[in-house]
Parts: structure tokens; sequence; C-alpha cells
């Protein structure tokens, strides 16, 4: 009978909530994995909560450079637009690309089968913004081809907090 829960639990299509968690604290952060794969994040929705400092473990799992760009919509189209200014670069480093105006959340940049670790405080209203909170990379081409993730703000408790969320019009 457990195991027919759960197999309905996962027919539904929606993921769980994160089990219980503890927000990290400036002097304990919560650690958070985030894998990047040709072209999609493990995992695929990053719960956070409001406030809290997480030191993330970015593990680039695929065969190029990634990005995750923590940020709203309106970061994540001008994170899209900056770099799309590096369209045709040459084979190399990633070019270095200015932080777009009002910026409040984090980019991190892995090469190949490499590992990043970041802490990181998530802002207060973050879950206000009407937009909703997205983990995404505008490497060129990258972000057409779906690499992002939802960000679905918890309690302390891991439950999904009553927050907006964003509509179809949202996605990339």
């Amino acid at each position: 009978a457990g195991v027919g829960a759960l197999l309905a639990g996962c027919e539904t299509g929606i993921p769980a909530g994160t089990p219980p968690i503890t927000p990290g604290t400036s002097a304990a952060p919560r650690e958070v994995n985030i894998v990047m794969r040709d072209y999609a994040y493990v995992p695929s929705i990053v719960d956070l909560a409001p406030g809290e400092t997480v030191l993330f473990h970015v593990i680039n799992g695929g065969l190029v450079v990634h990005e995750a760009i923590l940020g709203d919509m309106d970061t994540q189209l001008a994170w899209e637009a900056a770099e799309a200014t590096t369209i045709g670069a040459p084979p190399g480093p990633t070019p270095v690309v200015a932080e777009p105006a009002g910026f409040d959340g984090v980019r991190i940049v892995v090469e190949s089968g490499q590992r990043l670790d970041v802490v990181w405080t998530v802002p207060e209203d973050a879950p206000t913004d009407a937009s909703g909170w997205f983990v995404g990379c505008h490497i060129p081409g990258h972000w057409e081809k779906g690499m992002v993730a939802p960000v679905r703000f918890v309690d302390g408790s891991g439950g999904p907090m009553a927050s907006v969320s964003p509509g179809p019009s949202a996605a990339p």
C-alpha cells in the first residue's frame, strides 16, 4: 500500500516539497547542490527560504561552460540581453559580461567538469516578485534550449510558501 501511495504521488507530475529544512544563517549556511548538465539543472526546482544564507555547491557535469544565475524574470531577461553581445566570441574563456543594473541575485560560472562553491543570502522580499525567481544559464543559446529551473520559496519546514507563482508567459 505504501508503494502504491508513493507511485500515485509520482503520477501527479508535481514535485514534492523539500524535506524539512533549517534555513541557513551567515554562521551556518545551508548547503544546496546544483548540478548543471547540457542543458538542464538538477534539481529541476530549487527550493530556497527567504533571508537564509546558502552555500551553493555548483557542479558542471556538462561538456561546455555553464552558469547559474539566480534572480527574478527581469534579471533573467537582462542577463540574456547582456550575454547576447558575446554571440560569435572566439573559443576560449567565457567573455566578461557586465552585471545588469539593479541585479540582486547571484551569478556562478563553472567550466565543464568543475565545481564552484558560493555563499549567498536570499533576499527577504524575493517571494513577493510577481514574475517568480529562476536559475538560468544565459551562455548564448542555453536559455533557448531550456536551461532554466524555477525557484520555489519554502518556509523552515520545507513547505511551499504562499508566494506569487509565475504564469506560463514567464517561461523562456
